[in-house]
């Protein structure tokens, strides 16, 4: 099991290595999920991100490299949040 500082830094690693347009693109939709958080109530907070990065990375485990449909992945994303919401 790795840490909240181990994810951190694996999701920098790999990030490290976008290109120019790829880091203008990633920060509009930075903006666009703090404005949609934000209109649900979301604060957006540590453990917000530690969330989607913790998401992001079993997903990305379980998802097929090749020939996967990234629709299931976001599908699984997305009801993987509705049990946590269920939960509550």
């Amino acid at each position: 099991m790795i840490d909240k500082e181990q994810l951190a830094t694996l999701v920098r690693a790999q990030a490290c290595d976008m290109e120019a347009w790829q880091a203008a693109e990633l920060h509009l939709l930075s903006q666009a999920l703090r404005e949609r958080l934000d209109a649900l109530g979301v604060a957006v907070t540590p453990d917000v991100a530690v969330a989607l990065m913790a998401t992001a990375t079993l997903l990305g485990d379980h998802a097929p490299e090749w020939g996967g449909d990234a629709r299931c992945s976001l599908g699984e994303l997305a009801l993987l949040g509705l049990t946590l919401l269920d939960e509550d």
